[in-house]
């Protein structure tokens, strides 16, 4: 997503795939200016500097097994020892005094929702009828 500087609204300009180097900066302006002029009527003058405001990036390739469980089977349980806290689940479910994990780390085996995960980034909310266990690389996988 590219904009001229001071703008606050970017345009999305495609790239071609392959290495991008200096000799790609030129072309992907002119991609932009392209696009701009297409999308807004006009274009900014040759001396007007463009900012590339983020790049997204596919990338595709075979992996190894990470050995990520498949099944989580009927072996969920309330996690013990844990705050609790009302949470609005929906006209189906209402309010339930729902457990608090402070962290993931805490999530030793699968746990039934419903459930709130607290980090310091993020907040997790496992529904009833959900359960949440944590792969081996450390992320939360919620079976609905």
């Amino acid at each position: 997503n590219m904009h001229y500087q001071g703008q606050i609204y970017e345009l999305s300009v495609p790239v071609e795939a392959g290495p991008f180097n200096a000799a790609s900066v030129p072309v992907l302006e002119e991609a932009f200016a392209s696009e701009h002029e297409r999308t807004y009527g006009h274009r900014a003058g040759p001396d007007e500097p463009v900012e590339l405001v983020n790049l997204e990036l596919v990338g595709r390739g075979l992996t190894e097994d990470r050995g990520l469980p498949v099944d989580q089977g009927d072996s969920c349980v309330v996690p013990e020892n844990t705050g609790l806290r009302r949470a609005y689940f929906g006209r189906a479910d209402g309010w339930i005094d729902t457990p608090v994990l402070k962290d993931r780390r805490q999530l030793s085996g699968a746990h039934d929702g419903p459930l709130i995960i607290e980090e310091y980034d993020a907040t997790c909310v496992v529904p009833p009828g959900a359960c949440a266990a944590l792969d081996d690389q450390g992320n939360i996988l919620l079976t609905l």
